[in-house]
C-alpha cells in the first residue's frame, strides 16, 4: 500500500480548503444564507470525496491479478480505520442492564433456544407460518 489517501486530487484539495475557509467566516456569521451555502458546499464535497474513493478503489481492482487479495486488502485498510475501544454495549434483559459478555451470551442462546417453544409449533395448519409470527 503506497499512501493512505492516493484518492485525493488536487481538485479536492482545494475544495476542502475553501470549505474550511468558509466554514470560518459563516462560523460568527448570523446570515442564515451564508449558512445554508456552507452546508449545501460541505454536502457537495462529501459526495466528491465518496465518488473519488470509489473510483480510485475500483481502478486497483481493476489493474490488480488478484481482483479476491486486492479487496481483502481494501477491506483490512478500512478495517483498521474503525476503532474499539473495548467497552461492549449493554443489552437490557428483564429490565436488567447486563454488561458482562458471557452473561449477554447466554441470554441470547436462552432466547433462541425458547423461542420455539413460544411459538406453539405443534399447532400449525398449512399455510399458517405468517400467524404464528404475528402472535
Amino acid at each position: 500500500m503506497k499512501d493512505k489517501n492516493d484518492w485525493t486530487t488536487q481538485g479536492i484539495k482545494i475544495y476542502c480548503k475553501h470549505k474550511r475557509n468558509l466554514y470560518a467566516f459563516t462560523k460568527n456569521d448570523n446570515d442564515p444564507k451564508a449558512k445554508a451555502h456552507c452546508i449545501k458546499y460541505c454536502k457537495i464535497i462529501i459526495k466528491v470525496i465518496k465518488e473519488a474513493k470509489k473510483l480510485h478503489y475500483c481502478r486497483l481492482i481493476a489493474k490488480s491479478n488478484n481482483k479476491i487479495k486486492r479487496n481483502m486488502e481494501h477491506y483490512k485498510e478500512i478495517d483498521r480505520k474503525s476503532t474499539f475501544n473495548g467497552n461492549f454495549p449493554t443489552l437490557l434483559v428483564n429490565d436488567e442492564k447486563l454488561q458482562d459478555q458471557t452473561y449477554a451470551a447466554k441470554a441470547f442462546n436462552n432466547f433462541f433456544i425458547t423461542i420455539t417453544e413460544k411459538l406453539n409449533i405443534h399447532q400449525i395448519e398449512e399455510g399458517d407460518a405468517i400467524k404464528i409470527l404475528k402472535d
